[in-house]
């Protein structure tokens, strides 16, 4: 990548080729990504160290395209060490750029996660009545974007300055009006904290164990992912908004693959960024009736409680945290014995004003003696969430239909061992933020729930469905409404919060709700596959005599730009394990 020495050739080249690159090219590894995260942050530290006034150690400067995906408003933001180390909150300069790639600003701006809307509107008022922004403009007409994120971008901006694309592009905006306006909002930064800022209310003063009222998805599954790669680890791109959205679609999630590829430690994690309680429990090879979880009653009538019991009833009696359980390797026993009445009591689901509730778990008659009355009429409450994990080896027993269809099944299959990070523990992503249970709370149980404001939506996503069973149906293997509302959920979640692109959100769906279905011996299950691929990545082999599945997998390898990449290789993989061993199926 060639180096770029001037603040107006780096926004000239972001300007003119983010929108291409975000509808058209892969994010993982892109040039775009390298500018803004590295190049332009050294830029700009080299600028602010050559002026006196200026202690470019005082700064940490971090620069976004996105987090596993393409953000509509890519930003560039200095923050102060003492005032805030995150964009999540406190005050800081940003460069934000707008989503038609027509306008940057410079802009004086706050964290919008950790406050209230009311709070941070409240406060930009107070701010530009106490601070002298000089010829900065103090209105509310920056203009970044209709998506939600960007409209908060907008609300949160204190004072700006607008530079245009054409402005920049023919010199009009030259480097050295670039520059000057970066030191003036600097120093303005500056007298900020040296004159009204107060240390109580910084970001390192809050208490991060206070819940947020109103969480910013998008930038909470930012935090996420910083969090993860502080500890150490990391996962492939759109994984991490994946799995957030599969628990919210429904509270129970099966991560599934080989041993050792992360599957228990992503829970873990997960559950520690966003400061839930959490709890582990290794499933037992023995186990093989509900009573080996919940709990049963002794000789004496006394009932013993199973390991997750406990766990469930201070979910029951604290709404106000998120409650998380991993059920450790949950195939060594066989699922369908000792989880079945957990699946039943799911599908008892329903809205009750605005909470979701389910029968109870143990009927008041079943327990003898009063002590044992405080685990009567549990339910599964909407702020607990069970994630299963799935090792598929000659070790474990094999799922049934009926648990793939009540669950997400995210397949960890993609083993990188060139990705490890080896930065310390000191990185600021460490803090834990105690997330309001809404993060993750469920707002649709039936399609009715939906509103008619997502009729549309729903139209395309279900006529894409009908499309898929038309070619399932071969095989008898069409999705059902239980399949058919979870994905309709699972994108209009998506589509709400825009945190994977439509295509990329419809093919994490298809890998973990309709292909997990497909497997057999039978010449019907080829044809069924090669029509799901050209489905999938628009390539019909269907007249074609031969080997398929090589050749469905170097068409997926040579096209970067398909539809559905990751279900088009997954089942290229389908087709030539069929071809070579009589018989296929989802897991390797």
């Amino acid at each position: 990548m060639v180096e770029i020495r001037s603040l107006r050739e780096s926004f000239v080249r972001i300007m003119s080729e983010y929108v291409h690159a975000r509808d058209h090219e892969r994010y993982g590894g892109h040039e775009l990504g390298t500018l803004i995260r590295q190049q332009l942050p050294r830029l700009i530290l080299e600028n602010l160290s050559a002026s006196e006034d200026i202690n470019p150690n005082n700064y940490r400067i971090n620069g976004s395209i996105g987090q596993g995906n393409w953000a509509y408003v890519p930003w560039l933001v200095i923050m102060d060490r003492d005032i805030t180390v995150t964009t999540q909150e406190g005050e800081y300069v940003a460069y934000l750029f707008s989503e038609d790639m027509e306008r940057v600003y410079l802009a004086f701006n706050q964290g919008v996660t950790k406050a209230d809307r009311r709070d941070y509107l409240a406060k930009k008022n107070i701010l530009r009545d106490s601070i002298n922004f000089q010829d900065f403009q103090v209105d509310d007409n920056i203009r970044l974007s209709d998506k939600p994120l960007g409209r908060k971008y907008e609300q949160s901006t204190v004072a700006y300055r607008q530079y245009n694309k054409t402005d920049l592009v023919n010199g009009i905006t030259t480097e050295e009006q670039l520059i000057n306006d970066l030191h003036q909002m600097m120093l303005i930064y500056q007298e900020y904290k040296e004159q009204i800022w107060q240390p109580d209310n910084s970001a390192n003063q809050n208490d991060n164990l206070e819940p947020t009222s109103e969480p910013v998805v998008a930038e909470v599954i930012s935090h996420i992912k910083e969090y993860i790669t502080a500890k150490g680890f990391a996962y492939p791109d759109g994984l991490i908004e994946n799995f957030y959205l599969s628990l919210k679609t429904k509270p129970f999630v099966l991560l599934a693959g080989i041993s050792g590829t992360g599957k228990t430690k992503l829970v873990q994690l997960f559950a520690e960024a966003i400061g839930c309680r959490y709890k582990l429990i290794s499933v037992r090879p023995d186990w093989n009736d509900g009573s080996d979880l919940l709990g049963y009653k002794n000789i004496q009538g006394k009932f013993v409680a199973g390991p997750i019991i406990d766990f469930i009833k201070a979910a029951n009696d604290d709404a106000d945290n998120i409650y998380l359980v991993c059920l450790d390797e949950m195939n060594l026993a066989r699922v369908e014995y000792y989880f079945s009445d957990f699946l039943s009591i799911m599908e008892t689901r329903k809205k009750v004003n605005k909470n979701i509730v389910t029968d109870t778990i143990i009927d008041s008659n079943y327990f003898e003696n009063k002590s044992d009355q405080a685990y009567a009429d549990l339910i599964l409450p909407d702020n607990l969430y069970i994630v299963g994990t799935v090792n598929m080896d000659e070790t474990t027993h094999p799922f049934s239909k009926k648990v793939l269809d009540r669950a997400n099944t995210i397949e960890f299959s993609e083993i990188h061992l060139d990705m490890f990070t080896l930065l310390d523990e000191t990185n600021s992503g460490l803090d834990t933020w105690k997330v309001n249970p809404a993060f993750l709370k469920s707002k649709y149980v039936t399609l009715r729930d939906c509103g008619i404001e997502t009729e549309d939506k729903l139209g395309d996503i279900i006529g894409r469905l009908m499309e898929i069973n038309d070619i399932l149906k071969e095989a008898n293997l069409q999705i059902g409404y239980r399949i058919r509302d979870e994905i309709c959920f699972y994108m209009l979640y998506n589509n709400q919060e825009e945190l994977l692109t439509e295509n990329a959100a419809f093919d994490f769906q298809l890998m973990q709700k309709v292909l997990p279905r497909i497997q057999g011996s039978s010449e019907t299950i080829k044809r069924v596959l090669i029509k799901l691929f050209y489905f999938t990545a628009g390539r019909d082999y269907s007249n074609e005599d031969g080997t398929i599945g090589s050749k469905a997998i170097n068409f997926v390898n040579a096209n970067n730009d398909l539809p559905f990449p990751r279900s088009s290789a997954k089942i290229a993989f389908m087709i030539k394990r069929f071809e070579e061993d009589g018989f296929t199926s989802f897991w390797l």
